[in-house]
């Protein structure tokens, strides 16, 4: 999955979703926010099992409000990730947790 072709296509569902009375891709970050709760939640009723749909659902519209936050405010996502990555591997390398 490209990760910038996800956030263009999750930003076009929000802007529609926005125009039928949903969440304002302005507060996306807070809307966000309630979603890792609602997530953190979900992991808890599910008695921490990995497997639960419900939780899983939870944590893809975490992902997929982020993915309308980097497309709104023109974020490489793809590369963000990537490189963030890249910089969490050389940190688990180490002691520590900061390069």
């Amino acid at each position: 999955m490209n990760l910038n072709e996800a956030a263009e296509n999750a930003h076009k569902s929000a802007i529609e979703r926005e125009r039928n009375g949903g969440p304002k891709i302005r507060d996306i970050l807070k809307h966000c926010a309630g979603e890792v709760i609602e997530a953190a939640e979900a992991r808890v009723r599910s008695g921490y099992e990995v497997q639960s749909d419900e939780y899983g659902e939870e944590l893809a519209d975490v992902i997929i409000c982020i993915l309308i936050a980097a497309y709104e405010d023109g974020v490489d996502i793809e590369n963000a990730v990537n490189e963030k990555m890249r910089i969490n591997a050389q940190r688990a390398a180490m002691r520590g947790d900061k390069l």
